[in-house]
């Protein structure tokens, strides 16, 4: 049974690949590729993420910058974004098939629109621009030169992002159904997870078992006794392409009882509008501890286009019974590794908790302690968990946390946090680890207290930013350029702007480095006299902090 089930399931994942081929392969001959060396890639489609599902593919640029981007196919320019986090600098083309490309973390654009960009965003008085430029009509043809690679934003390293996406409804195509990359490796299974999902909805991991690897692509973790119920299945998987070190997500999984396919996860399509459900996808606190678990269940992963299953994906095992369980991964190129294993039900006296200690799925809820108040809206939670809400004090300050959960748990829709109270004008809501570390969050000052949105059950207190950043001017760099250091060590950099001779001025800040610069060749320098560069600089507490120096232009 378990060779015939197999052969079944490669059949149809063969089956679907083909159609898929046969579904791209007008439009993938209309495209070229966006670099000319696309052999290896740092990403792939689906990752899970630590706050979405990866969107695109991460191309590798071999850890140098400035290679030429391609424009795909012929297009107008529908967006351009430059910002010193996210997709840094981005390109957005849409063309004539109804799709649209996108390319991230550039160097720099092209000169003809460069020179648009650099025009918006002097009019704006802003580095950072994000503008929808479909009526400028700037076309550019398959094959030209659009851009260069580069490590803007929030990147790690030199590499170029590359989407291409539904222009109407956003939903992102996994571009390997375009642009096939050779790839001879299957995913590697590393761990099996398994959780037993109780009878008031909560969820509790029961153990992370170890799997034998048979070869071949074969892998089994023989028998484990659970209790008899609802036990979900999650695995830690990771794929590698050759010559790359770099983990990749998992392209199709699996998980087969009997002759019914309980899950089935395809990361051929994702929407922007469903990047929380990453967190029913991924074990949140498995991840934390860098174990990348997909977790075969849940109340809400039916939402996602990626993902089909029966009911919540759970396995009933009964007492004293033992359910043969087959799981299936592959990547995109159809190598496919199977993990099979055996569950056998043990009867065990659950422990259920009463409505009045228990948060339920898909109700609203408001916990209040002291002056602390939170709203939860019904879908607000990925599945029930126990309820808390204690204060406890801080053993440095000696102010009051609120404690929501002794664990982070995030949420799927977030909920409003509340603290009644006078509070100064530099007081901010925070999120408190178990660790101690401190993370503002953006405030609100009402009439009874301050107010803030959160993420997730976690610790909060109320913190006072009294400080103002810090400039530092460090002078000419290389390039022609003025180097500035900012820095602001609790609620970050909400504001720059940087003056020259009392007019604005093109400064670029990446946050990475803390540095701030502009070129001195930009219009507003005049040689051969002092010229006077005020930098301004706020945080999210409104402190503010000015430098002015005077520097004088061969």
């Amino acid at each position: 049974m378990g060779k015939r089930l197999y052969g079944v399931f490669l059949i149809a994942f063969f089956y679907n690949s083909l159609i898929l081929f046969v579904l791209d392969e007008a439009a993938a001959q209309k495209l070229v590729r966006p670099l000319r060396d696309m052999t290896s890639l740092s990403g792939n489609f689906g990752e899970l993420r630590a706050t979405h599902l990866h969107s695109g593919i991460d191309i590798k640029t071999g850890g140098v910058e400035g290679l030429p981007v391609i424009c795909v196919q012929d297009g107008i320019v529908s967006r351009v974004a430059v910002s010193p986090v996210g997709y840094g600098l981005a390109l957005y083309i849409d063309h004539p098939d109804g799709t649209t490309s996108v390319y991230g973390h550039l160097q720099r654009f092209e000169p003809r629109l460069a020179a648009l960009v650099r025009e918006i965003q002097y009019a704006e008085e802003s580095f950072c621009v994000d503008e929808h430029i479909l009526h400028r009509r700037l076309a550019y043809r398959r094959g030209d030169t659009i851009a260069y690679s580069g490590n803007s934003g929030s990147s790690a390293g030199p590499h170029l992002h590359f989407e291409i996406r539904n222009t109407r409804t956003e939903h992102t195509w996994n571009p390997l159904r375009f642009y096939p990359i050779r790839d001879l490796k299957a995913p590697q299974v590393k761990y099996l997870g398994l959780y037993s999902v109780k009878k008031d909805g909560r969820v509790e991991f029961l153990r992370s078992c170890p799997v034998k690897n048979e070869g071949s692509g074969k892998y089994t973790a023989g028998r484990y006794v659970v209790p008899a119920g609802k036990i979900g299945i999650g695995v830690h998987a990771l794929d590698y392409m050759e010559n790359s070190w770099n983990k990749l997500g998992v392209y199709v999984l699996d998980v087969v009882v009997g002759m019914d396919t309980l899950y089935h996860l395809s990361m051929d399509s994702c929407s922007f509008l469903q990047s929380r459900l990453i967190n029913d996808v991924k074990d949140f606190e498995r991840y934390k501890k860098r174990e990348t678990f997909y977790r075969c269940f849940g109340n809400r992963q039916q939402e996602l286009l990626a993902v089909t299953m029966k009911g919540d994906g759970t396995i009933k095992v009964e007492t004293d019974s033992v359910v043969q369980v087959k799981m299936y991964l592959s990547d995109i190129n159809g190598n496919v590794s199977r993990l099979v294993f055996e569950l056998k039900g043990k009867s065990l006296q659950p422990v259920c908790l009463s409505d009045n200690d228990i948060l339920r799925y898909g109700i609203p809820h408001i916990l209040e302690k002291g002056d602390w108040r939170v709203e939860l809206d019904a879908d607000a939670l990925f599945f029930s968990v126990g309820r808390m809400a204690d204060i406890r004090q801080d053993s440095v300050s000696g102010c009051g946390i609120l404690i929501l959960s002794e664990k982070d748990t995030p949420l799927y829709q977030k909920g409003r946090l509340m603290v009644k109270g006078v509070f100064s004008e530099k007081s901010l809501l925070c999120e408190v680890t178990s660790s101690g570390r401190k993370y503002p969050l953006p405030t609100t000052r009402t009439v009874e207290g301050l107010k803030a949105e959160i993420g997730s059950l976690n610790r909060y207190m109320v913190v006072d930013d009294t400080i103002a950043p810090s400039i530092a001017y460090l002078g000419k760099g290389a390039g022609k350029t003025l180097r500035f250091k900012i820095k602001d060590d609790f609620s970050g950099i909400a504001f720059y702007r940087g003056e020259v001779n009392g007019k604005w001025c093109l400064f670029s800040y990446d946050p990475r480095t803390a540095i701030l610069q502009c070129k001195s060749t930009e219009p507003v320098f005049v040689k051969g006299r002092p010229n006077e560069v005020r930098i301004v600089v706020e945080d999210y507490a409104q402190n503010r902090k000015e430098l002015s120096v005077k520097v004088v232009l061969p």
